[in-house]
């Protein structure tokens, strides 16, 4: 039997979530930006990693708000009220592995649901717990400026981004919180995400990991040279790690690369040169950015344009079924449950 028609196809790193909650939408339907429930169906997306941005206002920047964890929990209590209403005929809460393939199996969407930036836990091992029982199973720890748990690459000064500087900062470690959380997400199931990692936190994190990791939404520094994106090195530990590399068609950091299809294809076909087709996925990033769509992949709903286009760089369907989707599964599985 041919893996593509049998394997589902998971984006690792979406906003959907997010976007349907601050609209104010219903969960299932179109939200006019990049990536909903319609879209995911329309390019037979099975499943999202959903991440929650919710950055705080002491880091730095325009878009953090004071009140982090409250906003945190308010996006929950959304999608579980949704999931609870007409939404749960729609989609479900994917909490493990099967979870998934059960979703592929019915017909409805699945989110994994994830927090990107661990600004609002401020370093409460007790607060994770907490949010593993609402049914988080993915964190990235940073993602803009250093929290409680570490150093992100992008750092603010003030009211100004820019990117952090190993010769001008502080040094990036991974902090005692964030050690203990490490330590709670892999006694609990949550999947750890280095994406947006400063280097010493990443290789402080991946010290303490004891489960497979995933960079749901990273780029491959030999063809751009960003602290932004991974190096080889880097790569190859998150592999070894059995995890998985997931490349973007959405660049990080200004300059450099156009948003496109072609761009994401080229990430994928380097990482699959250096580390294999089992360790490669792909994340999507996709907003609401109607004005900044990357070319030749306009939204989620023409995800088959991947599948297209690793087919005519001529990857095997079993490598083309594993980067959509089957490789996530297998990682979740083993890191979650």
């Amino acid at each position: 039997m041919d893996p593509l028609s049998t394997t589902p196809i998971v984006d690792a790193h979406g906003h959907t979530l997010d976007l349907a909650f601050k609209g104010g939408h219903p969960l299932h339907q179109g939200l006019g930006g990049l990536t909903d429930v319609p879209l995911m169906r329309a390019g037979g997306v099975t499943a999202q990693l959903t991440a929650c941005w919710v950055p705080d206002a002491a880091i730095g920047g325009p878009h953090g708000t004071r009140q982090p964890l409250q906003q945190a929990l308010q996006i929950i209590d959304y999608l579980h009220n949704q999931l609870t209403g007409a939404a749960g005929e729609h989609a479900l809460l994917a909490m493990t592995a099967a979870d998934i393939e059960a979703a592929h199996e019915s017909g409805k969407i699945a989110f994994v649901l994830g927090l990107e930036g661990g600004d609002s836990l401020k370093g409460d091992v007790r607060l994770l717990r907490t949010l593993y029982r609402l049914g988080l199973r993915h964190l990235g720890l940073v993602h803009e400026g250093r929290n409680a748990l570490g150093t992100a690459t992008q750092v603010w000064d003030g009211p100004t981004m820019r990117l952090y500087d190993p010769n001008v900062d502080p040094p990036g470690r991974l902090t005692e919180a964030g050690v203990q959380f490490i330590e709670e997400m892999n006694r609990l199931g949550i999947l750890l995400d280095v994406t947006h990692m400063v280097e010493e936190c990443f290789w402080d994190a991946l010290e303490v990991a004891r489960a497979p990791v995933i960079a749901t939404h990273g780029n491959a520094r030999a063809l751009r040279d960003t602290v932004r994106y991974l190096n080889d090195e880097q790569i190859r530990a998150i592999a070894a790690t059995g995890g998985l590399a997931c490349p973007s068609p959405m660049p990080l950091g200004p300059g450099g690369e156009t948003a496109s299809l072609e761009m994401l294809l080229d990430h994928i076909d380097y990482m699959v040169a250096l580390v294999g087709a089992d360790h490669v996925g792909f994340g999507t990033d996709l907003l609401d950015q109607v004005n900044a769509r990357p070319q030749g992949l306009a939204d989620i709903g023409e995800s088959q344009h991947i599948v297209a286009g690793l087919q005519q760089r001529g990857h095997s369907a079993a490598a083309i079924a594993a980067i959509m989707g089957g490789n996530f599964i297998r990682v979740f599985g083993e890191a979650v449950g």
